[in-house]
């Protein structure tokens, strides 16, 4: 068996022709989907970007216990097990996170990696470089990354997909392989050669706008359409590589002993309820309902699976094509029972959301986003890493009031608790309090039910979803809910 995984971040479910849209071009996705098994009602775990990588790592909810970090000493992760049992790993990348301040420990465990460098925030060039004219966001080290991109092939995506290509030629007659490829686009920012931003937007005449501010309403209407222009743009760049690769493994006959899956972590808000970004604010489904497809060798798929399915799932599914079991419990669940015809589901519910902030629930029916009631209510953070690299700040300094005990049941050793204390137990609220969205009736949540006759099952069913993972006592109180269990 050999297994490739395909993680592109912020990919929007609603610019995928798939999922009945189709708002970017993307023809070679679209073949994907006529060989796949297509998810319907897939959901995000824990957001954003490296909470979803310890999560798939892992296969273990994170947000409910601690923020943006790095592998704790416990985890026993996918590379590192897999490893275990003799299959070959690789981690093709260009997402800098992987290797920051604080999260910098994802790719020990592979047998190999390629990190492609310049995306975002990445400390890179240090030339010194004018600021060009522009719109929305744009820092200016990327502003001097930009100096190494002048041509198409020069961009981050090409260069990782061209990477997989490559890696794919040499390596092809391995027995068992699993590749990981952590494709940060169509993250922001979205550059993306002109011609292929003007094919959406051919009469834009304003200055350089692909990088957009965080928040609501902070955008005109003309400026929002541009930005879904250059995302869509960006989309459609990836499709035309992610074509290549699809070509290689044809060449290759790859397709027969090859099983492809195609994920991200999260969307990206580009108007959608008045927002950009993705900022603090209620998870709406436009940043949790999320783009899932999955092939398996010798092709059979072509169909849309109903069943509901999350993030945290894509451990056990991984583990499971090589014929394995994660030898720790996991809140992961394979997902090959719903497409081989054993079973019609694998979960009743999902779980969502940031550290320190409401948490969502999701089932067949509804979704439930339980906001925080009470703020100053006590927030622990559960470690043994203690650097947190970008969220550093907002973290206090490590006291006396730091503890060691056994506080996660199924973590194997004393983990640290350490008190958050205001302001960092209010860390980014958002404003708006409980919801629950009909997801049938309701697709685009316009209609919020919460404090109707159906919040109290709902309430009751997260309790019950909270203690089946043992989230930390102290956050019913946060929630306002009046029972652990």
């Amino acid at each position: 068996m050999k297994v490739i995984c395909l993680l592109c971040d912020s990919l929007n479910r609603h610019f995928l022709s798939a999922y009945g849209q189709g708002v970017a071009e993307t023809p070679n996705l679209d073949w994907l989907a006529q060989r796949a098994w297509v998810f319907d009602r897939h959901f995000s775990g824990s957001l954003p970007t490296m909470p979803t990588r310890r999560e798939v790592w892992t296969g273990n909810y994170e947000f409910l216990w601690r923020s943006w970090g790095a592998l704790e000493p416990w985890d026993r992760d996918l590379p590192g097990l897999l490893a275990e049992h003799g299959i070959l790993t690789m981690l093709i990348t260009d997402s800098y996170h992987l290797f920051e301040n604080g999260s910098g420990n994802y790719h020990i465990n592979f047998d190999g990696w390629e990190f492609f460098r310049g995306f975002e925030n990445d400390p890179w060039v240090t030339e010194p470089t004018p600021m060009p004219a522009h719109k929305g966001n744009l820092n200016p080290r990327y502003a001097r990354n930009m100096r190494r991109m002048q041509q198409e092939e020069d961009l981050p995506p090409a260069k990782t997909l061209r990477c997989v290509e490559r890696w794919l030629q040499k390596n092809y007659m391995h027995e068992q392989f699993f590749l990981m490829i952590d494709e940060f686009a169509p993250h922001e920012p979205f550059n993306t050669p002109d011609y292929l931003v003007r094919k959406y937007d051919p009469d834009y005449q304003g200055p350089l706008l692909f990088w957009p501010d965080y928040g609501k309403h902070v955008h005109t209407e003309r400026e929002v359409r541009h930005l879904r222009a250059a995302y869509a743009a960006h989309v459609e760049l990836i499709d035309k590589y992610l074509g290549r690769v699809f070509e290689t493994m044809s060449d290759l006959d790859m397709w027969q002993d090859t099983a492809f899956i195609l994920m991200t972590d999260h969307g990206h808000f580009l108007g959608e309820h008045g927002m950009t970004g993705k900022p603090s604010c209620p998870p709406y489904n436009t940043l949790v309902h999320i783009p899932f497809m999955l092939a398996l060798p010798g092709g059979g798929g072509g169909r849309h699976v109903d069943a509901l399915s999350g993030n945290v799932d894509v451990f056990a599914t991984v583990l499971d094509l090589f014929g394995l079991q994660s030898p720790a419990p996991v809140h992961s669940r394979s997902l090959l029972p719903l497409v081989r015809g054993g079973s019609a589901a694998v979960r009743d519910w999902s779980l969502y959301g940031y550290f320190g902030r409401g948490v969502g629930y999701v089932d067949n029916a509804h979704t439930y986003i339980k906001g925080i009631e009470r703020p100053g209510a006590a927030l622990n953070l559960y470690s043994l890493g203690w650097n947190f690299g970008r969220y550093a700040g907002r973290m206090p300094p490590l006291t006396d009031a730091l503890e060691v005990g056994r506080f996660m049941r199924d973590v194997p050793v004393p983990v640290g608790r350490l008190p958050l204390d205001a302001p960092e137990a209010s860390i980014e609220q958002y404003d708006g309090g409980d919801h629950l969205y009909d997801l049938n009736r309701d697709p685009e949540q316009q209609h919020n039910l919460a404090g109707g006759a159906d919040e109290a099952p709902y309430r009751e069913a997260l309790c019950k979803a909270l203690a089946e993972v043992d989230c930390p006592a102290e956050l019913y109180t946060r929630l306002g809910l009046d029972t652990a269990g």
